[in-house]
């Protein structure tokens, strides 16, 4: 099946197939690699994770990150941070398990002190500066949904595995942007990430769980809402039937022999060159 495909079948007119187009073309084709991204911000966090080591990760917050404002954490004890041996090389990782300090901690280092109105929909943030690489996870349950419309039993369980599915989520977007410079917020890159991050968490992916955490398949997880903002309600149906046909092709490519051969780098470089229509297709 073709994108041509499902733009024919969504009913899509002229002005709403150029939309699709343009969403659903594979912005890594062609893209070069990258051959000494910039890591000069390492040698200062290797630095600040030591002190977090010496006098806990709550201290090296208040002082070395955000010592102009400083965070007042209702559980500073469960607050950890390490630097993560990533797909894309090392980068430092804040583990926040308290909500209410993952909330205040990112509004204080990513907004300033200002804190945005989507925060309690925020589960975890990727700071890309010029100078610095940093990312701040929660232990809400991924997507926000809960571990019950997965099928799960252990909801602490879950928590400690969202941490896990975010982390490498967000290292994923942290790895295409490290080698081809591109991260985008879009169905490509988000069907990646969450590919490489639950096969970390779980040792498996399944698309069933992919489509409730977007809400395509309805519960408690809408974050489609967010990666097709903008775009006219059929040209969203037709990227959401998109979605159901690419996650069900990467569940039957991960379960494959090629797959379990590969390393993490090169399923995120294949799955970049592929593109959403070679997903379909796997």
């Amino acid at each position: 099946m073709k994108l041509t495909d499902i733009a024919e079948k969504s009913g899509l007119n002229e002005e709403e197939r150029i939309l699709f187009d343009e969403y659903t073309k594979n912005r890594f084709e062609g893209a070069e690699e990258i051959t000494t991204p910039d890591t000069s911000f390492l040698t200062l966090w290797e630095r600040i994770v030591l002190y977090a080591e010496m006098y806990g990760a709550d201290r090296a917050v208040n002082d070395k990150i955000c010592p102009k404002r400083p965070v007042s954490f209702n559980s500073p004890g469960t607050l950890s941070m390490k630097m993560y041996d990533s797909a894309a090389g090392r980068i430092p990782v804040i583990y926040v398990r308290d909500t209410d300090d993952f909330e205040q901690l990112v509004t204080n280092v990513a907004y300033r002190g200002v804190r945005p109105e989507s925060i309690s929909q925020t589960g975890a943030s990727f700071i890309h500066g010029a100078k610095t690489r940093l990312i701040i996870l929660s232990a809400k349950p991924y997507s926000n949904v809960p571990a019950n419309e997965l099928g799960l039993d252990d909801e602490n369980d879950w928590a400690e595995r969202s941490l896990i599915l975010r982390q490498d989520h967000e290292c994923t977007h942290y790895f295409t942007r490290q080698t081809y410079g591109i991260t985008n917020n879009i169905l490509h890159d988000e069907i990646m990430a969450d590919l490489i991050g639950m096969y970390e968490a779980f040792g498996f992916y399944r698309a069933e769980w992919f489509l409730r955490f977007m809400g395509i398949i309805p519960g408690s997880g809408n974050r489609s809402e967010v990666y097709t903002k903008g775009l006219p309600e059929n040209v969203c149906k037709a990227v959401h039937e998109l979605a159901v046909l690419s996650a069900n092709g990467l569940e039957r490519w991960s379960e494959g022999d090629g797959f379990k051969k590969m390393t993490k780098p090169e399923r995120i470089k294949f799955m970049c060159k592929a593109g959403l229509e070679g997903f379909i297709n796997l």
